[in-house]
């Protein structure tokens, strides 16, 4: 068993108190907290009647619905709203979702578990997940990320609307003098047998006052609205600009702060100074390794920055250059067994005896930065007793935290206010942007503080997608196909540095991170023989969770791979995954990949490449994925002419489970293709002597809408539980174009982003 095996199986024997003892009492709290969380309610205010922890109904007849996820542009509210309304028989619009508050009733366990680097498979990890979900219920973070929301919302969302259509209709049985049975609702409205109607409104106090009851929900299936979708309700406010982000608050005497990093990573402030007046400036503030400009408007504080004279602290800096980095990548996994942060996290038969033709191949990927489109802000409010913080934050509970302690007050006095977000990506689950934005306003006290980062200021103190580098090799039996699959990736752990960011007294490396090797772990491919192995190499450039995370490595390295072992073989891309799926274990996730496999062979048949235009070349190009409990094949059709590559039209097979939205999952997936079309072409951050290289857009360029392909969403479901969507469309696209080049010039590309040789 690997280490992390241990730890994870000894981890559950003490929660089961097998042994240690201690979780025995702990059980016991861990079941009192729960039950005291399970009996929340929503706070009703005037004219409201609130039906537990999810649900409030208005006297205007419309239901209210808190959503404990942060809406980044997936549509967490629309289908929050979406689902409540299927239940209850209303439109949509009468449904109306509000932020959840910040209470461990509305956790997200849902997305720790999917980070535990064990399956939820057999008696024993059964019951570990039963154990930690409990726990971590009991801890209540709340959170969005790891394309969860859905998973974790739908069902206790349907469960509370199934109750309270429950209530409403044994009060209008009661009202109406009838049986629950010869009820009807229509419209917000429960029609009794004689043709007598009783509005929601009218019954909801009487309703309230019943107690709730248990209602078996049917499984999820097409039905009304579920299948269906309907139209989102912020779309339109935000085409037109009216839609409310955190970094359009204004508040009363609301002044401006422009923040500065440190060039170098790792130096300290040592002094700052403004030289000659400035009336609309009200100050400085000086952080670790920051200086900020307060003023009365941004415009102000922002000019006043570039007017100030500083003096760094470069003791403790940084020298790495992105080619220390790589190298030290390669020293890791030249090292291997002897490396100390080495984590075996799938052994499957024995890589060591086969015979065969030797495949291997080495790929890599750089650090990224998120490039959100609304530049990272916040606002705070700091007294002598309290705060209030306007945030677009992934981790409101973590950001409460973080404020509390940069304003140095209690938790429970922290509000945390947390409006759309203009993209998140992953970079809003951190929250030192929040601490430093309360520390800033900590020294205007009685004051609200908007702190904008500039897009350089930005990138400069991003939590970066780590770089990464890969060894894979494999050995081809008398057919063709691997008997054996080594894969070895050197890349920074996410888990260990962002657990050290929001705990910093947690001791890290305990267990193996799992988002490292994530869409190569435990593959739908049928290979008797696996190793699997993680060298967590840290260089201290900070990095955190990517839109899609080790997916986005992981399914490039991979997926290029498999192409490489089919040209190795002479088959067909697609007919070599239809043999390997062909020798795996028939187990549902083989299931599900044959169907998108199957999909994505009719579209190769059923539309040809395009002829290209003179002097260019085409191919075709392919990938399989299972990101997020999803599945996603991906067929990607290029030109290249001399070094340029285009990317002409995307056909993109998606499994979810059941899609309770259709168009808002194709939605998903079409932005997914495109931010990682970007990544697999453009991106890429450069360190030299510590500094980052690039500042903005100019030398971090992004597809734009000429650069765009056509991109078509077939949808097929499996019948499996639903799956996440929003991050889904990233991870296919690179293996999927680096393929198509091969397919077009016969040069493969191992590197992103992808570089041509010139011919």
């Amino acid at each position: 068993m690997s280490r992390a095996g241990t730890i994870a199986r000894r981890t559950f024997l003490i929660a089961a108190g097998v042994v240690g003892g201690g979780m025995l009492v702990g059980a016991g709290v861990v079941a009192t907290r729960l039950h005291r969380i399970d009996g929340f309610r929503l706070d009703a205010g005037p004219g409201e009647t609130s039906f537990g922890a999810w649900l409030k109904l208005g006297s205007d007849g419309r239901v209210e619905v808190a959503v404990p996820h942060q809406d980044m542009g997936q549509g967490i509210y629309a289908l929050a709203a979406l689902l409540v309304a299927n239940e209850l028989g209303l439109s949509p619009d009468r449904v109306r979702p509000v932020q959840a508050p910040i209470h461990a009733r509305f956790a997200n366990p849902v997305m720790l578990l999917d980070g535990l680097p064990f399956e939820n498979e057999g008696v024993l990890q059964r019951a570990a997940y039963w154990s930690f979900e409990k726990i971590l219920r009991a801890v209540g973070i709340q959170a969005t990320g790891g394309s969860t929301s859905t998973r974790n919302i739908a069902e206790p969302l349907r469960a509370a609307a199934a109750a309270m259509r429950d209530m409403l209709a044994r009060a209008a049985a009661a009202h109406f003098a009838t049986t629950v049975e010869r009820l009807k609702f229509v419209d917000g409205a429960v029609l009794a047998p004689d043709g007598k109607r009783a509005t929601f409104a009218e019954l909801a106090d009487a309703a309230a006052k019943l107690p709730p009851r248990d209602i078996a929900l049917a499984p999820l299936a097409p039905d009304g609205l579920i299948g269906k979708g309907a139209p989102r309700a912020d779309v339109a406010p935000k085409a037109r600009g009216q839609a409310a982000y955190a970094i359009d608050v204004r508040e009363k005497g609301q002044l401006y702060a422009a923040i500065l990093h440190a060039p170098r990573l790792g130096a300290k402030l040592k002094s700052a100074r403004l030289p000659g007046e400035a009336p609309s400036v009200r100050g400085l503030v000086e952080g670790a390794d920051y200086v900020a400009v307060v003023a009365e408007s941004y415009a102000i504080a922002a000019a006043a920055l570039d007017r100030l004279q500083l003096a760094w602290d470069e003791t403790n800096a940084l020298a790495v250059s992105t080619k220390d980095v790589f190298a030290a990548c390669r020293a890791a996994l030249d090292r291997g067994a002897d490396y100390r942060k080495r984590w075996v996290q799938e052994t499957k038969g024995d890589v060591r005896n086969a015979a065969g033709a030797q495949i291997t191949a080495v790929y890599s990927a750089p650090f990224l930065a998120h490039m959100t489109m609304e530049p990272i802000n916040a606002t705070a409010l700091v007294t002598d007793i309290g705060a209030k913080v306007w945030a677009g934050t992934q981790s409101p509970q973590l950001a409460q935290m973080a404020a509390a302690a940069a304003a140095g007050v209690d938790t429970a006095k922290v509000e945390i206010v947390t409006p759309y977000l203009g993209g998140g990506f992953g970079r809003r689950a951190d929250v030192g942007f929040v601490a430093k934005a309360v520390e800033i306003a900590r020294k205007f006290k009685g004051v609200p503080v908007q702190t904008i980062w500039s897009r350089a200021q930005d990138m400069r103190d991003d939590v970066l997608r780590p770089a990464a580098l890969a060894d894979l090799s494999a050995t081809l039996d008398a057919n063709g196909l691997p008997a054996t699959l080594v894969y070895r990736v050197a890349t920074p752990s996410i888990v260990d540095q962002f657990v050290a960011r929001v705990m910093p007294r947690a001791v890290g490396g305990l267990m193996a991170d799992r988002t490292a090797l994530d869409g190569a772990l435990r593959s739908f491919y049928g290979v008797p023989n696996v190793s699997l192995e993680h060298f967590a190499v840290d260089t201290g450039v900070p990095v955190g969770f990517w839109r899609s995370v080790g997916f986005s490595l992981n399914c490039f390295f991979l997926e290029s791979f498999v192409d490489e072992l089919a040209a190795a073989a002479k088959a067909k891309p697609l007919d070599y995954r239809t043999r390997l799926l062909a020798v795996s274990d028939n187990s549902r996730a083989a299931k599900r990949a044959w169907r998108v496999l199957e999909t994505m062979a009719r579209f190769d048949v059923a539309e040809p490449l395009e002829a290209p235009r003179e002097g260019g070349r085409v191919g075709r190009g392919f990938a399989l994925t299972e990101p997020f409990h999803s599945f996603v094949g991906m067929t990607a059709d290029v030109e290249v002419t001399g070094s340029d590559i285009r990317v002409r039209r995307v056909h993109a097979v998606v499994d979810c489970g059941l899609a309770i939205d259709p168009q808002n999952v194709i939605a998903q997936v079409r932005g997914g293709v495109n931010f990682g079309l970007s990544a697999a072409l453009h991106g890429r951050i450069d360190f030299e002597n510590g500094a980052i290289v690039q500042q903005n857009f100019d030398s971090y360029p992004l597809v734009t809408l000429a650069d765009a392909p056509r991109i078509a969403v077939d949808i097929v479901n499996s019948g499996a539980d639903i799956g996440g969507v929003g991050e889904i469309g990233v991870p296919a696209v690179a293996p999927a174009v680096a393929n198509a080049v091969f397919a077009a010039t016969g040069q493969r590309l191992r590197a992103m982003p992808f570089q041509l040789a010139r011919t």
